[in-house]
Formats: structure tokens, sequence, C-alpha cells
């Protein structure tokens, strides 16, 4: 947000000169780089592709041998997505933002899909609890392609999301945001064709 923000600068500095504390503010390749290495720290032998998806942005990265490689971000949070009017275009825009974001990784193709993020998470309590998955552990929960599938249709046909955040313990303002990332995540499946979504 303060990378996008008029004011950034000025709260960096207000924040400095209020505690001493300098602000390094980050670009987004940063963003997916450390959220790479943050995958590596709880999945040492993790290889495949990373992707985060934050209010406003979503990064990527290559993850391989112990290590972070390309990686690259996009405005396609919900929130920068809530801004654009009508279905269809918000369709064209998600579409076209994960087409260069692959095309800017270099690959379009992996085996495993890491996803990080609070929204991702809300979506992977929503397949434990349509599937009945009778643990509540979050890491190295996976979903093949087609759990995720019925679960993005199960999400879109709730009238009402807060009975899905109640069952899953999930906030309802992250809840307002689960219709729109999945159309996201949708599309990045569809794009990198995962054999196992983790």
């Amino acid at each position: 947000a303060m990378r996008e923000a008029e004011d950034g600068p000025a709260f960096a500095a207000e924040v400095e000169a209020a505690t001493g504390l300098r602000l390094w503010v980050i670009d987004g390749a940063e963003e997916a780089r450390l959220s790479g290495q943050g995958v590596l720290l709880g999945w040492p032998e993790a290889s495949g592709i990373m992707c985060d998806i934050g209010g406003s942005s979503m990064e990527l990265a290559v993850l391989s041998d112990g290590e972070v490689g390309a990686a690259v971000s996009g405005k396609l949070g919900p929130l920068k997505l809530e801004g654009i009017k009508g279905k269809g275009k918000r369709r064209d825009e998600i579409e076209r933002g994960v087409a260069a974001l692959a095309e800017e990784l270099g690959q379009d193709r992996t085996d495993v899909l890491y996803l990080v993020g609070g929204s991702w998470r809300a979506i992977a309590r929503i397949d434990m609890e349509r599937r009945g998955y009778p643990l509540h552990v979050l890491h190295e929960y996976t979903m093949t392609p087609r759990d995720l599938r019925a679960t993005i249709e199960h999400i879109a046909a709730t009238e009402d999301m807060s009975e899905l955040g109640k069952a899953t313990g999930t906030s309802s303002a992250r809840m307002a945001l689960v219709p729109l990332a999945s159309e996201v995540l949708s599309r990045v499946v569809r794009t990198f064709r995962p054999r196992r979504i983790a």
C-alpha cells in the first residue's frame, strides 16, 4: 500500500521522525522474492511456483533447489479489482494480468503451486469444510485442481458468505474478498496447470 500511496514517502518520514525507525518500501519483485523465501523456510524442498495475493497485488516466484528464481508482481489483488466495474471487464483484466505475469516469469507450467496470503488461506479453509477434512492445519494442506474447482464453484453458488465465514472461522472482511480472489485463483490454475496446490 505504501509504495502506491501518494503520501507513502511522507508517511515513512513521519514514522521515522516519531520512532527513529527507517522504513524500506520494497517493490513488487522484492515482495515476491521475500514471499518465496518464506515458503522455503516452511518447505525447504519446495519446487514450483509461489503465488502470494494481498489486497492490491499478487506476486509470483519460481522456487527450485532451495532458491528463489524469477520473481514478478502485478496489480491483481481483490481490493484493486473491486474498482473495475462490470464482470466482463474484470474477467478480462484478470486474464490479461495473469498472462502477462506468466510471460514475465518465463514459465507457464508447474507441478506444484504454493499459495500464500489471507484470501488463499480462506479458500483452503472453505475447501476443508466442503470436503469434511478432519484436521484444521493449513500448512502442507494440498488440493487437486479438481477439488479447487469444486470449491470455487461452491463459493460462487453461496448466497450468504457470512455463513461460510462462520463455518471456517474467517472474518467478514476477509470473506468479502474471497469471491474476487477465487476468480484470480481460477485463472492462475488454468494458466499454470499445476498437479497439486499447496
